[in-house]
């Protein structure tokens, strides 16, 4: 008799274990996979906001506004430039009569004495243009090949620059290919959509020329006016 009510605590305490472990494993495995979906849940909320932040602060687009020595490639010119129609008429009576798209030198007369009036574009972001005479070629467009004449200044009517010549005193058409950061960003943004066979004056600002850094004969801050040829497009 002893013996079975030893038999009876025996079999009660096992039972009472028994619970007692699925109890303890049954919150232990709802611990693990509670704790276990948090960490998913968190890696999962983390990688999500890297990817929302990667999409919400890149950019494809190479601004225009940038140092012409970056040869990262892809810059997208989009011709920002604005139109000053007949140079803005401030010197529409001293071209009349310019050039021709057959001139050899690309000079169409135009008076640099006159170039001061542009200081008050110092601070514009964006190159200004105005057409001398307009093209019917093609027009010069992201990837394409423009050979041009031109001739630069300050607005102090000093010649900073000019297409080369050959030792038979020819000019020489200077290439380059749009957007592919080969020239000044003034340049693009102001050749930009040029037909073959035009001619074009182009107001640089500092923002998309030189800049605050001297650079040769042209001083930090320059406003840059350049009279630009369009011979062909390829």
């Amino acid at each position: 008799m002893i013996w079975y009510h030893t038999y009876v605590k025996v079999c009660n305490i096992l039972r009472l274990t028994k619970r007692k472990i699925i109890i303890i494993s049954g919150s232990a495995a709802a611990a693990v996979i509670i704790v276990a979906g948090g960490l998913l849940w968190h890696g999962h909320h983390h990688h999500a906001k890297q990817l929302s932040d990667t999409k919400t602060t890149s950019n494809p687009n190479i601004s225009l506004n940038q140092d012409s020595s970056d040869s990262s490639g892809g810059l997208n010119v989009s011709g920002q430039a604005s139109n000053l129609g007949q140079l803005g008429n401030d010197q529409s009576q001293k071209n009349q009569g310019g050039s021709s798209g057959n001139s050899s030198s690309g000079s169409s007369g135009v008076d640099p004495s006159s170039f001061a009036q542009y200081n008050k574009y110092q601070n514009n972001k964006d190159a200004l243009f105005g057409d001398i005479q307009k093209g019917t070629g093609a027009a010069l467009t992201s990837g394409k090949q423009a050979n041009v004449y031109y001739k630069g200044w300050l607005t102090n009517g000093a010649l900073i620059d000019q297409s080369s010549v050959s030792s038979s005193g020819q000019p020489q058409p200077f290439n380059f290919t749009m957007g592919a950061h080969q020239v000044i960003p003034g340049w693009e943004e102001g050749l930009y959509g040029m037909q073959a066979g035009g001619t074009r004056l182009i107001i640089i600002p500092p923002a998309v020329g030189y800049g605050s850094q001297a650079h040769g004969s042209v001083p930090a801050n320059s406003v840059l006016v350049f009279e630009v040829q369009l011979l062909s497009v390829q």
